[in-house]
């Protein structure tokens, strides 16, 4: 390369540089709860239009209004035991020294028998459990309480009976009329056999709210493809999806978007057109390839609500308001796209879905160590469970917001308010559960990576035990053991003729 072609490659390194840095990196940086309550005010988080749809497709969805049963369930007076259908009055005095003998009539009571003989008195019916009462029968006596006599074609009745004993009343489950499902549940097998067997075959449900999912970046390749030198996979399009399906909502997977304004406008104005919120993963943070808000601005009125929120991770979230719907731009990290994610757009995904707030489920820890923060951010701490000598402690992950793992290998998280510079040692916390993780491992693993220990923590799994493996170096694990964070401190040693370690070191 000459040197005239040098010069003119740095130049326009040099001119990208400075375009990166006169970038308006943030409009704002404002508190967490600002932007929750611009974004509250700027959109309506009201539940869509309803509609109908067939059994097969309600599970999983919303009901838009209360359900009353058109009819009585069960029909119809229906036997409980299988036996013989008569009049309680003929059974008085019966016993097995003293039975009382019944005329059976000439016909038998199975499922779905519409009866067409009148029991009268001193004659019984025989019935099958759930068989339609006949008229005159008021009481039904279990067939383990008879003599049956095949020749005489008669019944010996070895206990008297009360009148309604064994005998489900039409309308006992559900009355005519009866409201049996209210408005917002969220419909599982229950409910859709409530429905059937109130004869819908169909009902009314909230509309699901359609998500766009786009990932920007140039480094972005989707999974299955081939990965060039430089490039990473999209995991974050997987995992948005993914959580909007969780809380009622219909992905609409766009895939990636490359790091150029006209094809990414491009793509921003099909998907306001065809979906009721759209999510951009990346292109929020300062650089030169960064154009998402710059885009934005020309997506329509009123444009950017805030770019830039007082959360660690998630800094660099941007929220805009175009056509009426919300975009929101999360950080390209996995764990900043996450918690950003469920901090914003959950809330709203879940309010156009008739669906309630989100619960969660927290357990009280003692954190295992110091964790400095910085003042002015709520700051959410990834953490892992484990029994310590005084109860339950948190062990804060080493991972950072460029972490995939770090949702999955996390049992929860704990908040650190935006006014502290930290969280003492020892210090109680509220650890927010994820997923089935509020139950703290049976045994805790810290320190160096093995793939031969991975094996033994998967027999251990298949045996019923729940093992937590946190890799922070071998230097981690002892001192983690030395404080009582960890059952089994996992450690590397060095050959004594090479003075390499006998494996490879955890991957930091």
């Amino acid at each position: 390369m000459s040197a005239d072609a040098d010069r003119d490659g740095a130049a326009d390194f040099v001119a990208r540089l400075a375009a990166a840095s006169s970038q308006e990196q943030f409009l704002r940086v404002m508190s967490r709860d600002d932007a929750l309550a611009r974004f509250w005010a700027a959109v309506p988080h009201a539940r869509l239009p309803s509609e109908t749809v067939s059994l097969d497709d309600a599970l999983g969805r919303v009901l838009a209004r209360d359900v009353a049963s058109p009819m009585d369930v069960p029909p119809f007076d229906r036997s409980l035991v299988d036996g013989f259908a008569l009049r309680a009055t003929d059974t008085e005095g019966a016993g097995p020294a003293s039975p009382r003998r019944l005329t059976l009539n000439r016909e038998i009571l199975a499922c779905g028998v519409a009866p067409t003989v009148v029991v009268q008195p001193g004659t019984a019916t025989p019935i099958a459990t759930g068989g339609v009462i006949p008229r005159g029968a008021d009481a039904v006596v279990m067939v383990e309480h008879t003599e049956f006599d095949a020749r005489s074609l008669t019944v010996d009745v070895l206990t008297a009976v009360r009148p309604a004993q064994f005998v489900g009343y039409a309308g006992a489950d559900m009355a005519r009329g009866e409201t049996v499902l209210r408005a917002g549940t969220r419909i599982t097998a229950r409910e859709i056999g409530m429905l059937a067997a109130c004869g819908l075959a169909a009902v009314d449900v909230t509309g699901r709210p359609r998500v766009a999912i786009l990932s920007t970046g140039d480094e972005l390749v989707a999974p299955g493809e081939p990965l060039p030198e430089g490039a990473i996979y999209d995991s974050n399009g997987a995992i948005i999806a993914a959580a909007v399906t969780e809380n009622g909502g219909e992905p609409v997977r766009l895939g990636i978007v490359r790091d150029e304004a006209s094809v990414l406008e491009a793509a921003l104005r099909s998907a306001l057109r065809d979906s009721d919120l759209v999510v951009l993963s990346g292109g929020t943070s300062k650089g030169a390839g960064d154009v998402s808000h710059r885009v934005l601005s020309r997506l329509g009125e009123p444009g950017i609500l805030f770019h830039g929120v007082a959360l660690k991770p998630g800094k660099p979230l941007c929220v805009a308001v175009a056509q009426g719907k919300p975009v929101i731009v999360l950080p390209g990290f996995p764990t900043s796209a996450m918690f950003t994610f469920h901090d914003f757009v959950v809330p709203y995904v879940r309010a156009l879905a008739g669906l309630p707030p989100r619960e969660d489920e927290t357990i009280a820890a003692q954190v295992s160590q110091r964790v400095p923060s910085e003042l002015g951010r709520t700051e959410f701490v990834m953490t892992s469970l484990a029994h310590g000598r005084e109860g339950t402690i948190a062990l804060p992950l080493p991972k950072g917001s460029g972490s995939v793992t770090a949702f999955s290998q996390a049992d929860g998280f704990f908040a650190v308010p935006a006014a502290r510079a930290g969280v003492e040692a020892g210090e109680g916390v509220a650890v927010v559960r994820l997923g089935a993780g509020v139950r703290a491992p049976d045994l805790t693993i810290v320190g160096s990576h093995c793939i031969g220990l991975d094996r033994v923590v998967g027999l251990l799994g298949e045996r019923g035990y729940r093992a937590r493996t946190i890799w922070v170096g071998s230097a981690g694990g002892l001192a983690a053991l030395r404080r009582g964070e960890c059952d089994v401190a996992a450690m590397h040693l060095f050959d004594p003729v090479t003075a390499l370690a006998a494996a490879p070191p955890p991957t930091p």
